[in-house]
């Protein structure tokens, strides 16, 4: 039996033209036009990284986001949003600051080895893995599914299961993980995981990195993987990181073969998803 999704948390690091590094960027602009064309109930979050202009794109304080509590890394710390539209749309985009973790010198925006150690990326997507949790608390709100995209955003499931933010908005929540690229900076040692509050790592791997993506797919409802220009599916296969985990409920996986950048390509994808999520 199938149910029909309305609340939609929308959680990505770059959407076009705010920050693009390659195609997930485009992505998250284009189905977050078409979530909103279909008047989902819908909010989109991505980092405030420093260069994006708050003037160029008209962004504005959020009276009950702007002084946020939250515990990260055993530390109490303040958050703020700030939000803004995607130019020429009605889509409202959630920025979530931070001056040290989305402060990049050179506007790359995964590196592997910053200067600061406090700026890696396991620190810097686990802030906003945490924080972007903690606003649903402060919104009020409770979304039916909370879309992931690509490895970046796989902290999100590994910290709803960690038991260490409020369950109030997060119970029952489905995961949806989105899977664009395989990348070597999704690589995090065990440390850095359990400097985030992170234990629920598979205890069976004796590994001291591990990839955020294979550990977050035991504890997501589902996993698209999406082939842009080339076959993303194919390369997670021939990864013994990966192999057995995807063996394990293949239910849980599909793919997607995006062949063109025209709206009606984006409109079959936003079906696809929309399905995939009324199936969960």
């Amino acid at each position: 039996m199938t149910t029909m999704i309305k609340r939609i948390y929308f959680l990505t690091s770059e959407i076009v033209p705010f920050a693009e590094t390659y195609s997930l960027a485009t992505f998250s602009k284009e189905i977050s036009i078409i979530f909103n064309e279909r008047k989902y109930d819908f909010r989109l979050m991505m980092p405030k990284y420093n260069f994006i202009s708050e003037r160029r794109y008209i962004l504005r304080e959020v009276i009950r986001l702007r002084e946020m509590d939250l515990l990260y890394k055993n530390q109490p710390v303040k958050a703020a949003v700030k939000s803004a539209f995607i130019p020429n749309t009605k889509v409202q985009v959630y920025f979530l600051e931070h001056n040290l973790y989305f402060n990049l010198p050179d506007n790359n925006l995964y590196y592997n080895e910053p200067s600061n150690a406090e700026q890696n990326n396991a620190s810097r997507f686990g802030y906003f893995a945490t924080a972007a949790l903690v606003t649903l608390n402060y919104l009020r709100w409770k979304p039916e599914v909370i879309i992931c995209n690509d490895w970046q955003m796989s902290l999100i499931p590994l910290l709803i299961n960690s038991g260490q933010l409020n369950p109030d908005y997060l119970d029952g929540v489905k995961i949806l993980q989105i899977v664009h690229s395989k990348s070597e900076h999704a690589l995090y040692r065990r440390s850095e995981y359990e400097a985030i509050g992170i234990n629920n790592l598979n205890p069976a791997s004796t590994n001291e990195t591990i990839d955020c993506l294979a550990a977050a797919l035991p504890f997501c409802h589902h996993t698209l993987f999406i082939n842009h220009k080339e076959n993303i599916w194919d390369a997670f296969q021939q990864d013994a990181h990966f192999t057995e985990i995807l063996k394990r409920d293949k239910k849980k996986y599909s793919i997607y073969n995006l062949t063109g950048n025209e709206p009606e390509d984006w409109q079959k994808l936003a079906d696809e998803i929309i399905a995939l999520m009324e199936r969960m």
